[in-house]
């Protein structure tokens, strides 16, 4: 096929290849960049084309993810723009708003991302964990903590705009509490009951993000001290997770070229009751999260907000 001679012609390539820009390129004979920059040009002008899964053999998601629990990746593309990720934020209802919290909204009201990532463990599941209460603690009930989510994403979403960003929740271990326990207790009303993804019908739900066939984002990988040099390393791209909330960036480079291992921390204070598993032992967790900027389709140093003593910083700036 040659170069698109119209609207019609590209947006038919886009929906028939699902948004994989190497696809579409190769399919039009036109330079990945060019895709970049056609569909940048419809965003511009309101219509936003998304990654659209091939439907085959009639499933809904494609016959990959036949049975799955959850959807096995979202695909996001991005020529020039941010993307922001958080996660961890173990929402408990009645606690102050954490200052990474505030920091997000305000980063968000200034970067205007292109998405914005939700990287498991935005729900904490304290009544269903596997383990066992530490005493007589109070921890809030399911709803309770349900509430608080709603209340908070929806504040998210409102202030980035949802007519021009989009919105993906990855999976997060803590979030697979609450769909775990129904299909364990309540495995009868599978179809009567909400899942989690039900609930936030706002938010596109996966095990991963993969953006722009080249950065991978998703809750969790490796553990350990060296988690972000093992995830880069291992996973042969840029990677971004959350999950041991330490909040930082390890480089990595060899003949496939740059690229990062990112932990985007936690969104809540470390010191909040969610985390008294702790025991008040010194740690490395630290509350923020991470900024990606993409220049022509290409990862930029990813960058931090991160609280310090009180105050969350971004660029060498106070933000809240």
């Amino acid at each position: 096929m040659t170069q698109p001679t119209s609207d019609e012609d590209f947006i038919t390539a886009w929906q028939t290849y699902g948004g994989s820009p190497t696809k579409i390129a190769a399919a039009l004979g036109i330079s990945e960049r060019a895709v970049y920059k056609r569909r940048s040009k419809f965003a511009d002008k309101g219509l936003k084309l998304t990654t659209v899964p091939l439907v085959e053999r009639g499933y809904k998601y494609g016959w990959q993810d036949r049975g799955a629990a959850y959807r096995r990746q979202n695909d996001f593309n991005i020529d020039t723009g941010t993307i922001i990720v958080f996660s961890d934020a173990h929402w408990w209802p009645d606690q102050p708003i954490s200052v990474a919290h505030q920091a997000l909204l305000e980063l968000i009201k200034e970067l205007k991302p292109s998405c914005v990532v939700a990287n498991g463990d935005v729900f904490d599941g304290a009544r269903v964990s596997r383990h066992a209460p530490l005493g007589w603690v109070n921890v809030p009930t399911v709803k309770e903590e349900l509430d608080v989510c709603e209340e908070f994403l929806h504040e998210i979403h409102m202030t980035a705009d949802p007519k021009r960003c989009a919105f993906f929740w990855n999976i997060g271990n803590h979030d697979q509490r609450f769909d775990r326990t129904l299909a364990q207790n309540a495995a009868e009303f599978e179809g009567a009951i909400s899942k989690l993804e039900d609930r936030f019908y706002a938010w596109d739900f996966a095990w991963s993000l993969n953006v722009n066939d080249h950065t991978m984002i998703k809750h969790r990988y490796h553990n350990g001290i060296h988690a972000g040099y093992n995830n880069t390393l291992k996973s042969g791209r840029s990677i971004v997770t959350g999950h041991l909330h330490r909040l930082l960036v390890t480089p990595w480079g060899d003949y496939n070229g740059r690229r990062y291992g990112v932990d985007t921390g936690t969104l809540s204070d470390p010191l909040s009751p969610q985390f008294e598993y702790a025991e008040n032992n010194p740690s490395p967790h630290t509350s923020g999260f991470a900024v990606l900027n993409f220049k022509d389709g290409m990862l930029l140093p990813p960058e931090l907000c991160e609280v310090i003593n009180g105050h969350a910083y971004f660029r060498g700036q106070e933000v809240v």
